[in-house]
């Protein structure tokens, strides 16, 4: 009975090992930035190029030219906003690159066609949600799935270049990015096209009041906007015959659709899934619901608005964990959900309308928390071989390092401010005013450390310094 219990331990440690491989931050990084992966058509007709930013691990010597995991982020914004510059995905992108990650976050086509009723709302951008139908946000997630998918391949197609290992490839995403991320990594039969990306009706012009909408600006409606057929799931955007293993799927508050766990074709792997949401999203459901459902009860309960109209049913993160446990689908899902529900009042309470002007559920509770659950979930499907070579010695951390990952926001700032360092377990922030006089310091944890902003800040510009062992990073801060 020894030897299969050596076996066992011995796979056991290994497993281990590899695993731990992918969660060390011993690596540093490049970036090749605003790269044209292709072009395609958006929802108006016009051509758009779309970019990439890429980031790659520095885990080769000139003896071992390693390959390393892919890992692509896509940002949210409701397929009407957002684009790979968002700051999450960036701080991913480099934090999942310092683990030996190829990573890379990505633009796609944004925008439908708004209804040409003229909704009025004495709320943020609240005209620019209406679509013309709930079938045009079907299309803007295929369109951005399809955009996802080109993306994929931009890079499969230069895996020799960019040393990826085309066996363990991820994705995920944040809101809508999830969407796209899950779409990407579940819709791979022809067979699973959405139905509403065939040949739709078409729809008057959008009304003149949603020409100031970030998806509209510069654009000219005709009378009339026809609703083509979308093509496959593929798009056009970089063919390839290389294949490739989509392992994992990071879902942070978002969802499908349509049931993507159902698969056409038994034969196709299924990725494994990481789930993050809140219960009190008034964007995107947790469970089974239309887009914004919450924000509609709250248009309609305390702002005297009408609720958000034209919206799809989705299935939110517990939504599609459901699926997959009342239809056996099969998937190994990780699921990370918060306590606190939508209480269904506008003033009162944790998650209420109020309370989420400040605290919104539709977000993450701790970034870097989440963000390292992410990577754990990630590390043990990262194939054992080929890695990034482990016998190198681990680069230690640099100056360049805390400047790439040092945030300060929102700037200005009034009542406080968040300092995001995600080099150190444990650094020190100090804060000088314009003649060089040290005035507040204090100790920062790894990841978000919100600072309240004293009287003694207020209406000044500011140096703020963080440091730790000698190296240090400053960057100016405004306070209103």
């Amino acid at each position: 009975m020894k030897t299969p219990f050596l076996l066992l331990c011995f796979l056991t440690v290994s497993l281990f090992s590899n695993a731990q491989q992918w969660l060390d931050q011993k690596y540093t990084y490049d970036s090749v930035l605003n790269v044209s992966y292709g072009s395609s058509v958006n929802f108006i007709g016009d051509t758009e190029t779309h970019l990439m930013d890429i980031y790659l691990p520095n885990c080769d010597d000139a003896a071992h030219l390693s390959t390393r995991p892919l890992l692509i982020f896509i940002h949210g914004g409701a397929f009407i906003a957002g684009d790979k510059d968002e700051a999450n995905l960036q701080t991913m992108c480099k934090q999942f690159a310092k683990r030996g990650y190829v990573t890379a976050s990505i633009d796609y086509r944004l925008g439908f066609i708004s209804d040409e009723i003229a909704h009025t709302c004495n709320f943020p951008s609240y005209n620019c949600v209406f679509a013309t139908d709930s079938l045009e946000w079907a299309r803007a997630c295929y369109r951005s799935i399809q955009d996802g998918k080109g993306a994929l391949r931009y890079l499969i197609n230069r895996h020799a270049q960019y040393r990826i290992d085309t066996n363990n490839v991820f994705l995920a995403g944040e809101s809508a990015g999830s969407f796209v991320s899950l779409g990407v990594g579940l819709l791979d039969v022809p067979a699973e096209k959405f139905p509403e990306a065939f040949a739709a009706a078409s729809v008057p012009a959008p009304n003149a009041n949603t020409s100031s909408c970030v998806y509209n600006v510069g654009k000219t409606f005709p009378a009339t906007i026809s609703r083509p057929d979308l093509g496959d799931i593929y798009g056009a955007i970089e063919p390839t015959t290389i294949s490739y293993t989509i392992k994992g799927i990071g879902n942070f508050y978002g969802g499908m659709m349509h049931d993507l766990l159902q698969q056409s074709d038994p034969s196709k792997p299924k990725p494994a899934i990481y789930s993050f949401h809140q219960p009190c999203d008034m964007v995107v459901p947790i469970d089974s619901a239309k887009i914004y459902a919450g924000l509609s009860w709250c248009m309609t309960n305390g702002y005297g608005c009408y609720g958000i109209a034209n919206t799809p049913k989705v299935y939110g993160s517990r939504g599609l964990s459901n699926l997959n446990t009342n239809n056996s689908y099969g998937y190994t899902l990780d699921n990370h959900f918060t306590a606190t529900n939508f209480p269904y009042s506008f003033l009162i309470g944790a998650g209420s309308c109020a309370d989420q002007v400040n605290n919104p559920c539709h977000a993450y509770d701790n970034f870097g928390a989440r963000l390292n659950e992410l990577a754990g979930f990630f590390a043990p499907l990262v194939s054992t071989n080929p890695i990034c070579d482990t016998a190198q010695v681990p680069v230690g951390l640099s100056q360049l390092e805390l400047e790439r990952d040092l945030a300060i926001f929102p700037n200005p700032a009034a009542e406080s401010f968040t300092i995001r360092q995600l080099t150190f377990e444990q650094a020190q922030y100090a804060i000088f005013d314009m003649l060089g006089r040290e005035i507040q310091n204090g100790e920062l944890k790894f990841g978000d450390n919100l600072i309240p902003v004293k009287s003694h800040l207020i209406g000044g510009t500011f140096l703020v310094s963080v440091s730790k062992n000698g190296i240090r990073s400053s960057r100016l801060l405004t306070i209103k």
